[in-house]
């Protein structure tokens, strides 16, 4: 009994709470920025991996409104903030206040990881491989799969590309804002990816199609109804994914009254938030501390 309390205390993983260790001066500091971000696991699920990992760091949630990214990015590089995590509304608005975007978040058009460095802010996006990992941690693989995107944000320009790199045949992209979808298909210019009305959502030949249905859209976020979709007409077999956690979203709540396979945010978090830890860090990420620790947060 004594040594798990001892354990408990070295890595904060069991509660989600900071390590044991005392803040200081020489404590590096990181953070994740949005609006809202009140809600946001990463911190207890960061906190508990430098503390397994023995690392003087801290990770802090900073609510960052849209017109004040500007000044939150000069400040937190002033300040010496190694590195940080963006979240809603800030995905692509940040990418001009970067020094450098490495190929992916380049590719994505949308930054969730900063990293600053000697030679500037380095802006990253691990949205699309640890949604890939979590797709394979869940035993689907992306490979030769159709997936149906709902929604067209910054985590949407992380996923398709990575889908894509994965391997994935065909990604239809449905958004309510019809333009949106299609300036995005059109800067992949790739001929597997293509957009649809929200008709599709209810065309049961077409979603009978698809192996995967991904909601990432906010509207949990902001209270609004996510569109309707006829989960009766799908797959069976077909794994319906919603990239917000938390408490089971209109959309997952819907599926599994159609008896259909759901997977929330979680998986996806655990595994972008692994790589980003990493990319901060040049160490591998505790995995199982960062997945426990995030378990014990949604109690």
């Amino acid at each position: 009994m004594a040594a798990r309390r001892r354990a408990s205390r070295r890595t904060g993983a069991s509660t989600g709470r900071l390590s044991a260790r005392p803040i200081g001066g020489a404590t590096r500091v990181y953070a994740i920025i949005g609006d809202p971000v009140a809600h946001s696991l990463s911190p207890p699920m960061q906190n508990a991996a430098f503390a397994t990992c023995g690392l003087d760091a801290v990770y802090v949630p900073l609510r960052v409104a849209p017109g004040e990214l500007a000044a939150a990015v000069a400040g937190l590089s002033a300040c010496g903030v190694e590195g940080w995590n963006v979240t809603v509304p800030h995905k692509t608005a940040i990418v001009p206040f970067v020094d450098a975007l490495q190929p992916r978040a380049r590719i994505a058009g949308a930054v969730n990881t900063v990293v600053r460095t000697a030679h500037g802010l380095v802006g990253d996006n691990t949205d699309g491989d640890g949604f890939v990992a979590a797709l394979r941690a869940a035993g689907r693989s992306p490979r030769n799969a159709a997936v149906l995107v709902i929604g067209s944000g910054g985590s949407v320009q992380g996923i398709v590309p990575a889908l894509l790199d994965a391997g994935s045949r065909r990604i239809v992209i449905v958004n309510r804002t019809r333009a949106r979808a299609d300036a995005l298909v059109a800067a992949l210019d790739d001929g597997r990816v293509s957009t649809a009305g929200l008709d599709l959502l209810v065309d049961g030949a077409e979603l009978a199609r698809f192996a995967v249905i991904v909601n990432a859209t906010s509207a949990a976020l902001g209270g609004d109804a996510p569109p309707r979709i006829r989960f009766d007409a799908t797959s069976r077999d077909v794994l319906c994914c919603d990239l917000m956690y938390g408490k089971a979203s209109p959309f997952l709540r819907s599926a599994a009254r159609a008896r259909r396979a759901t997977m929330d945010g979680l998986p996806m978090l655990l595994h972008q938030g692994a790589l980003a830890f990493t990319l901060w860090t040049h160490r591998r990420a505790p995995i199982v501390a960062m997945e426990r620790a995030l378990r014990a947060a949604q109690r």
